[in-house]
């Protein structure tokens, strides 16, 4: 078995293109703090594009079956923003209906940013139900969260490119106080059972744990 991203960095690089344009339009980037309230949460949707084969290395083929399909890890289907949320759902979404169309029997998802997630602003509920859209759009594939045992603060690193950053300044809520972060032994549990809860214990979505370059199904 092989791993293979969905997409490809072309694909992710159209993304942001259409997303800064979006955000420069709306006049709510990240860099101004000036719109009003109603620009914030009224924003029009994001139309991803479908697909071109520069977009994606995948294509429907007899060894498709050996490959375990990666979605991408830059997305945030758990940002305070919903702008962002659905930006993020919708990108997932298309890349289970690809990976659907050219056979992948297993895809691995990224699992929630728990630094930034909260059980109680709706973070964490958005994640699951981006989650049982994936389910539905792919009804014949195997869903593996990528999950640490334990969320350690260092395991929460942006990249380049992630769309966490271009959530709007106004939706991120208050930072919380400069202190040492603590271990949370349970914040990992706590997550996916809210997250398999929500998709009503689905037989096609388990967790995986994510360890260094691999991924060990619990």
């Amino acid at each position: 078995m092989i791993t293979s991203p969905i997409t490809t960095p072309h694909f992710h690089s159209r993304v942001l293109a259409l997303l800064s344009s979006s955000l420069a339009e709306a006049g709510a980037s990240r860099y101004d703090t000036s719109a009003g309230d109603s620009k914030l949460h009224s924003m029009k949707p994001l139309a991803i594009p479908p697909l071109s084969p520069v977009d994606t290395s995948l294509t429907p083929d007899e060894s498709i079956s050996r490959i375990v399909a990666i979605s991408s890890t830059w997305t945030d289907l758990c940002s305070p923003d919903p702008f962002i949320a659905a930006v993020s759902a919708d990108i997932l979404k298309l890349e289970i209906t690809y990976a659907a169309f050219c056979g992948i029997s297993y895809v691995l998802i990224p699992g929630p940013r728990l630094r930034r997630s909260s059980m109680h602003d709706g973070s964490l509920v958005r994640y699951a139900r981006a989650i049982l859209e994936a389910l539905s759009a792919g009804p014949y594939i195997q869903i593996q969260i990528w999950m640490p045992i334990i969320d350690h603060p260092g395991n929460t690193v942006e990249q380049i490119g992630d769309l966490a950053p271009f959530a709007r300044p106004r939706l991120l809520g208050n930072p919380p106080e400069a202190q040492p972060q603590k271990l949370d032994l349970f914040g990992t549990w706590a997550a996916w059972d809210l997250i398999r809860s929500i998709c009503k214990y689905h037989t096609r979505l388990c967790v995986g744990e994510l360890c260094r370059s691999s991924i060990i199904p619990l």
